[in-house]
């Protein structure tokens, strides 16, 4: 008698302590995930409201050479580089985006002329699994897979796919793309990744 009593003890015991350990637990595995998310860092050592000359300093100083500035729209100016790669030979074109004069995007351009569907896919997959290593789970924000666009002058076998991804975090957003277009025995298929103000 008394052994059960000291078991019916213990299992009371056990159910009065196991909640709060578990939520103890809980707790602790939220806090070392929130710990573990990286702030995402503008690239290049820029920052947001940088100018068009500042930038062009810093690659100057890394040896690049920028290849083009044009206005898109009234007060809308993009420079686009190259020679950015430090060390990645599939990093294509680096564009920073200025409004008014200040640095408000950059977009990193990747892609290999040996790339096929899969092989593309494959770096979006890997680039956007080391993203979520970094910033946490990213939002799914498009996912069209082979399309077809629309228009009147549109070849009918052509298609295209687009998925986008985004992270976002109060001082920068970050959107990763992937783009493929096909038609017949041509094809063009781009990874970039897209930092922007919030």
């Amino acid at each position: 008698m008394r052994k059960r009593l000291k078991c019916t003890r213990l299992v009371k015991g056990v159910c009065y302590v196991m909640p709060a350990l578990l939520l103890l637990f809980a707790s602790k595995v939220s806090r070392a995930q929130q710990s573990a998310v990286q702030g995402i860092r503008v690239p290049y050592g820029m920052s947001w409201g940088d100018s068009p000359e500042k930038v062009r300093e810093m690659i100057r100083a890394v040896k690049a050479q920028e290849t083009d500035f044009s206005t898109k729209s009234p007060g809308k100016d993009v420079l686009e580089a190259q020679g950015l790669s430090v060390g990645d030979q599939l990093l294509k074109k680096s564009l920073f985006t200025f409004r008014d004069g200040s640095l408000v995007e950059i977009e990193m351009q990747y892609g290999d002329c040996t790339w096929d569907s899969e092989k593309a896919l494959d770096f979006f997959d890997r680039t956007r699994r080391r993203i979520n290593e970094r910033y946490g789970t990213g939002t799914l924000l498009v996912n069209q897979i082979k399309e077809h666009p629309s228009g009147e002058k549109i070849p009918e076998d052509m298609n295209y796919t687009l998925i986008v991804y985004e992270w976002s975090q109060p001082s920068v957003s970050l959107q990763l793309d992937y783009y493929a277009v096909e038609e017949k025995d041509k094809s063009l298929r781009l990874v970039s990744l897209h930092y922007k103000t919030p």
